[in-house]
C-alpha cells in the first residue's frame, strides 16, 4: 500500500503546470456553478442591487441609477440610488442584457435559473479572475506550484467563495485592488526590459504583451464607459424623457447639455494619456499604467476605500523596501497616472453631480463613504480588535488553522532576507534597481498588504463581517507560499527555463511544529463549535443583518465537521514531516468545505434568506386583478421579484390599508400580502372585521410569510 501511494505521488509530481491549472480551474468552476440557480437572491443586498441593475436595462439609463419600491403609501419613498458606485450595476445590467433578463413578464425573476445566473455571473468572473490573477503573479515570481496553491487557497476560503458567488459589490472592489497589487509587483520585482515596438521614429509604437494588456484595460475602464455616458446624454430619448420632468428639484435638458460639454474634457485627457503611453519604452511603465487604472476601477466598484488601500500599500512598500526613489526619479509615471485614474472614475461622478446636485454628492460621498469609516453606520455594526480576528477563523476556514505558522514563516523569511541582503553592485537587479529577490520581496509585499488592510478595517468604526474580504487575497499568498515550502523540490522545470529566485522556507523545530499543529486543531474545533451554536454565522459573512429573525433559519452545519477533518489529518502529517501528504489532505479539506458551503449550506439557507419561493407561490396562484402587497415590511426582495408591481407600506398604516381594501370591494379581488413571520402573526387585528375572518397563511418560512386575503 505504501509503495502504491509512493508511486501515485511520483506520478502526480510529474504532472505539468498546465494540466494542474486546467484541473483546478474546472474543479472550482463546477463547485461554484453547481447550485448558482438553486439559491434565490438574498435580501437585502442581492435583490436591492439586482433591481437597480434591472432598472438600467428597463429605463435604458446607465447614468442615473434608480430604485423605486413600488406604489402605495411608501411606494415612492426612494428614487435616485446613491448608496453605491456604478461599476457593479453596469456589469450586472450588461449580464442581464446578454441573457435577455429584466424586461420580460413580471414573473420571469422566479421562473428559471437564468435571472440568478445573470445576476451573479459578473461577481463570479471578478472573484475567480482575481484569484487566477494572484496565482499567476505568484507563479511568475516564485514558482508555478506556489501560484496554483495561492489561487486555490483564496478560492476555497468560505467568505471569499460566498461573496464571489453572490451579487454584491465587494468583488468589484477586491478584484481591482488585486489587479493593482499584481501590477505593482510585476512592475518592480522583475528585471526591467524594453517593450517590443513596431514602426520607426515618430511612428514607433509599443507592441508588447504588457502594453497591449494595459491598452485593453484602458479601453474597458476609460474609453467604453465615457462613450456610453456621452451617447446617453446626447440620445434623443434621454432628452425627451428629461424634458417631461416638471419638478423644480429634478434635472433639466440644460443639465444634459452641460454634461455633454464637460465630458469633452475627458476625451482630451484620454487622448493625452494614450499619446503618452505610445511613448513608453519600458515594461514597468505599462504595468504602472495598469496600477492607476485599477485604482480608478476600485473606486467605481465600492468607493474611496479602494484607491485608499492601493495608495497606502504602495507607499508603505516603497518606504520599507527602499523604493522611494521611484517617485523623485519619475519612474512611477505619476503625472500620466493621475490622468489615467481621473478618466477611469471621474466622468460618471462628474455627470451625476451635475445631474442630481449636491444632495446626491452628500449621500454618496459623505454618508456612504466617509461616515461609515469615521463615525459608524448602525448600532449592530460595531466591534473591537478581536471582532475580525474571530471572523477570520470562519472566513478562511479551514486555512485559518495554519495562519500562525504561515505568518511566522513569512516573518522569518523577511528577517533572513534583511540580514542576508545581497550587494547591489554584485547581484542582478530588478526594475527598481534593487537586488533581484522576487520570492522574499513578494512575501514582504503580501505581509504588508495583509497587515495594512487588516489595520484599516479594524480602525473603521463601522464593522461588518464582509469588510474582512480585502485581507483574504494577501493571506492566501502567504499561506500558498508556506504550503509550497512543505513540498519537495519540483522536478518538472525545464533546464532552459530556470525557476524564479525564491527563498527556502525556514523549518520550524519539531516542538514548534507540534505546538502549531495542536493550535490549528484547536482553531478548527473552536470555529466548528461556534458554527454549531449559531449556524447563521456563515450567512452573516455576506450580509449586514445579524440580529432578531436573521439569527434563525440557517441550514444545519453538522457536515462541517467532516469537511474539516482531513485538514486535522493534514496537520498531523505535517508534524510527521510528510509534506506532500499534508498539503494533499489540506487541499482536499478546503475543496470539501467550499463544496459544502456553496452547494449544500447556501441552497438550504436561501429558502429563508430569499423571498423567491413566496413570490413564486403568488405567481402560481394569483388571478387577474389580484394585488400584491408589502405590509409592515421592507427588505427589497418584494420589489425585485415583482418588478415594482407591489403596494408598499413599511409601517402598519391602518387607514391607508382600509382605503385600499375599500377601493377593491365587490370586485372579486384577492390581496396577497408578503410580510415577516412576526408581523403575519399580528396581521388580523389590522384588517376590517369582515376581511380578517378569511385571512390565511399560504406560505411561511423562518423569515417571511405570504398571506392570502380575499376581499369581499
Amino acid at each position: 500500500m505504501t509503495q502504491r501511494l509512493q508511486r501515485l505521488g511520483e506520478a502526480l509530481a510529474r504532472v505539468g503546470p498546465w494540466t494542474w491549472g486546467v484541473l483546478i480551474a474546472l474543479t472550482l468552476l463546477v463547485i461554484y456553478s453547481a447550485s448558482i440557480g438553486a439559491c434565490g437572491p438574498w435580501d437585502p443586498w442581492e435583490t436591492h442591487y439586482g433591481e437597480v441593475a434591472r432598472n438600467i436595462v428597463a429605463r435604458h439609463d446607465p447614468m442615473d441609477l434608480w430604485w423605486r419600491p413600488g406604489y402605495g403609501p411608501h411606494g415612492k419613498r426612494e428614487g435616485v440610488f446613491a448608496s453605491k458606485h456604478a461599476l457593479p450595476f453596469w456589469c450586472m445590467a450588461l449580464s442581464f442584457e446578454v441573457f435577455g433578463v429584466g424586461t420580460g413578464p413580471a414573473d420571469e425573476m422566479v421562473r428559471s435559473p437564468l435571472p440568478e445566473i445573470a445576476l451573479r455571473l459578473p461577481s463570479m468572473i471578478a472573484g475567480l479572475g482575481a484569484a487566477a490573477l494572484v496565482g499567476w503573479c505568484v507563479g511568475r515570481l516564485v514558482h508555478w506550484r506556489a501560484g496554483m496553491l495561492s489561487a486555490l487557497v483564496l478560492a476555497t476560503m468560505p467568505q471569499y467563495a460566498i461573496l464571489t458567488r453572490q451579487a454584491v459589490t465587494d468583488m468589484f472592489f477586491v478584484a481591482p485592488v488585486c489587479l493593482a497589487m499584481v501590477a505593482w509587483a510585476m512592475a518592480w520585482l522583475e528585471p526591467e526590459r524594453a517593450l517590443k515596438t513596431r514602426g520607426r521614429g515618430w511612428y514607433e509604437i509599443p507592441w508588447d504583451r504588457a502594453w497591449l494588456g494595459f491598452f485593453a484595460l484602458f479601453v474597458i475602464a476609460a474609453v467604453v464607459p465615457l462613450a456610453v455616458l456621452h451617447h446617453h446624454v446626447l440620445d434623443p430619448e434621454t432628452i425627451a424623457r428629461v424634458a417631461r420632468w416638471r419638478r423644480k428639484t429634478t434635472a433639466t435638458v440644460d443639465d444634459l447639455s452641460t454634461i455633454a460639454r464637460h465630458l469633452i474634457v475627458y476625451w482630451v485627457l484620454i487622448a493625452a494619456a494614450l499619446a503618452r503611453s505610445l511613448r513608453w519604452r519600458q515594461r514597468s511603465q505599462a504595468w504602472m499604467g495598469v496600477v492607476y487604472l485599477a485604482g480608478g476601477l476600485s473606486l467605481m466598484g465600492k468607493g474611496m476605500i479602494g484607491p485608499g488601500i492601493i495608495g497606502l500599500l504602495i507607499l508603505a512598500h516603497m518606504v520599507i523596501s527602499g523604493r522611494l526613489h521611484l517617485l523623485w526619479r519619475r519612474r512611477c509615471e505619476l503625472a500620466v497616472g493621475i490622468v489615467l485614474f481621473v478618466v477611469s472614475c471621474f466622468p460618471w461622478h462628474h455627470a451625476m453631480a451635475i445631474f442630481r446636485g449636491e444632495r446626491w454628492v452628500n449621500e454618496l460621498i459623505v454618508i456612504n463613504n466617509l461616515a461609515r469609516f469615521a463615525s459608524g453606520e448602525q448600532d449592530q455594526a460595531v466591534g473591537g480588535f478581536a471582532f475580525y480576528l474571530r471572523t477570520l477563523g470562519l472566513a478562511a476556514l479551514p486555512w485559518s488553522a495554519v495562519v500562525p505558522p504561515a505568518l511566522w514563516a513569512a516573518l522569518q523569511a523577511y528577517r533572513r532576507h534583511a540580514k542576508g541582503a545581497l550587494d547591489p553592485e554584485q547581484a542582478e537587479l530588478d526594475a527598481s534597481a534593487r537586488p533581484l529577490e522576487p520570492g522574499p520581496e513578494l512575501t514582504r509585499l503580501a505581509l504588508l498588504w495583509f497587515l495594512v488592510s487588516f489595520a484599516l478595517i479594524t480602525y473603521s468604526v463601522t464593522k461588518y463581517y464582509h469588510y474582512l474580504v480585502p485581507c483574504l487575497p494577501p493571506l492566501a499568498v502567504v499561506i500558498g507560499l508556506w504550503l509550497h515550502g512543505l513540498l519537495p523540490e519540483d522536478s518538472t522545470t525545464e533546464p532552459e527555463q530556470p525557476e524564479p529566485l525564491a527563498l527556502p522556507a525556514p523549518r520550524l523545530p519539531a516542538a514548534a511544529v507540534l505546538a502549531c499543529a495542536l493550535a490549528g486543531c484547536a482553531i478548527l474545533y473552536l470555529v466548528v463549535r461556534a458554527s454549531l451554536d449559531e449556524p447563521a454565522w456563515i450567512a452573516h459573512l455576506t450580509t449586514y443583518l445579524y440580529t432578531g429573525m436573521w439569527r434563525q433559519g440557517a441550514a444545519p452545519v453538522d457536515r462541517m465537521l467532516w469537511c474539516v477533518a482531513p485538514f486535522a489529518l493534514g496537520l498531523l502529517l505535517w508534524v510527521a514531516r510528510r509534506g506532500r501528504g499534508a498539503v494533499a489532505a489540506m487541499v482536499l479539506s478546503a475543496l470539501l468545505t467550499t463544496t459544502w458551503v456553496l452547494d449544500d449550506y447556501l441552497p438550504a439557507t436561501s429558502e429563508n434568506w430569499s423571498q423567491r419561493s413566496a413570490l413564486r407561490y403568488y405567481y402560481d396562484h394569483a388571478q387577474d386583478g389580484d394585488k400584491l402587497l408589502s405590509w409592515w415590511f421592507y427588505y427589497r426582495g418584494e420589489t425585485y421579484f415583482s418588478k415594482r408591481r407591489i403596494w408598499v407600506s413599511m409601517e402598519p398604516k391602518r387607514e391607508e390599508l382600509r382605503d385600499f381594501i375599500d377601493e377593491h370591494r365587490g370586485q372579486g379581488v384577492t390581496f396577497w400580502i408578503v410580510t415577516t413571520v412576526r408581523h403575519a402573526d399580528r396581521a388580523k387585528g389590522h384588517f376590517p372585521a369582515d376581511v380578517r375572518e378569511n385571512i390565511s397563511v399560504v406560505y411561511k418560512n423562518f423569515h417571511y410569510a405570504l398571506l392570502e386575503v380575499p376581499i369581499p
